[in-house]
């Protein structure tokens, strides 16, 4: 298994505690007392007996602070919060480390990243296509709220952790793209990119799903002669190919942006074909060749300028994770909660995860 750096996609949680109205708070008390005393059960006076020295065999109940009450019984926001860190904090821990080393690294270079910025990289992102020496035509509001349901929805991580990926990575885009220079590309990397962007093409339509024994019923519909769109509507998790009925950017032999394993599938097919399932990345893929497109005769100097910056938009993604793991590996990491920092110990011993040791061990 491939050991998780912490660039991955980022893992956040909000774990607040709402109530309607404002607490009588007493003196001495903080916020979170008062608040607790709220919304504690009544409590019943129990009147005195004449055997002032008569004991109770039931032990008095530990005070707690409740997030929530259910049927009058209260829920310990502690023992809450303690059950999301064990199961929860060292992914969402991961993720925020990478954030707040972008952020100390860009105000030590005194770059400034605004909302346009972010903006921007959600728009990148959500419409699936990197930056390719054009400018991405900004998303509708309503059009961003519906991707961003999709995406979130389709990958299991909330709007909150989904914040902190485009943060993140627009610092970095800004961090490494400072650092490339014009006279950093060379004409044997334009000549690779013109070979990328104009050398023959497939493209393909896929199906993407998580269970391999979903392949099964796909085949079974498939060889009963249903249609390979219709499938893709029934069956496919990848929200952003999915309403374009699973079709995907038409690519060559030589774009390093799709994996490897579906570009020699798809250049195995003739048109028509539909593949076996392929696993990348922990989902499964069924590709259908639509067409082959012949290389163009565009002469490179028509488009070098294009090709430059398309490249270098390339170049900087791909210095951005150098960066992230530059400035990640260097950090002085502290961990003061127990059973986080065991958890980290492990997993980092074990190759699940990359980071810095901990300080101290």
């Amino acid at each position: 298994m491939k050991p998780t750096l912490l660039l991955s996609l980022p893992l956040a949680a909000v774990l607040s505690l709402a109530c309607n109205g404002a607490a009588s708070k007493q003196p001495g008390q903080s916020v979170s007392e008062s608040m607790a005393a709220k919304n504690r059960p009544p409590r019943t006076e129990q009147p005195e007996t004449a055997d002032a020295g008569a004991t109770t065999d039931a032990p008095a109940k530990p005070k707690v602070t409740p997030i929530a009450i259910v049927n009058g019984e209260p829920i310990d926001q502690a023992a809450f919060v303690r059950l999301v860190i064990d199961a929860r904090g060292l992914p969402i821990l991961q993720q925020i480390l990478v954030r707040e080393v972008a952020r100390q690294e860009a105000a030590r270079l005194k770059i400034n990243v605004t909302q346009d910025d972010i903006d921007r990289e959600y728009d990148v992102a959500l419409k699936g296509e990197r930056f390719n020496g054009k400018d991405v035509e900004a998303l509708t509001p309503a059009r961003r709220e519906q991707l961003v349901n999709d995406w979130t929805r389709s990958r299991g991580v909330s709007r909150e952790e989904l914040a902190i990926a485009m943060e993140r990575q627009s610092i970095l885009r800004k961090i490494a793209g400072n650092q490339i220079s014009e006279t950093e590309i060379t004409e044997e990397m334009i000549e690779r990119e013109y070979q990328r962007e104009h050398g023959e093409k497939v493209e393909v339509r896929h199906i993407q799903f998580a269970n391999q024994r979903v392949y099964s019923q796909i085949r079974q519909r498939l060889d009963a002669g249903d249609r390979f769109e219709d499938l893709v509507a029934d069956y496919s998790q990848n929200a952003l190919t999915k309403i374009q009925q699973g079709r995907m950017p038409a690519f060559t032999r030589d774009d390093d942006t799709v994996p490897q394993i579906m570009v020699k599938a798809a250049f195995m097919l003739e048109p028509g074909d539909v593949s076996n399932p392929i696993e990348v990345d922990g989902y499964f893929h069924v590709l259908k060749l639509d067409r082959k497109i012949p290389a163009d005769n565009v002469p490179l100097e028509d488009i070098r300028e294009k090709l430059t910056r398309g490249f270098r938009s390339r170049l900087i993604e791909s210095r951005m994770e150098i960066i992230g793991r530059r400035l990640l590996m260097a950090a002085a990491l502290q961990i003061q909660d127990p059973t986080l920092a065991e958890k980290y110990r492990v997993d980092q011993k074990t190759g699940r995860i990359e980071g810095p040791p901990l300080l101290g061990q």
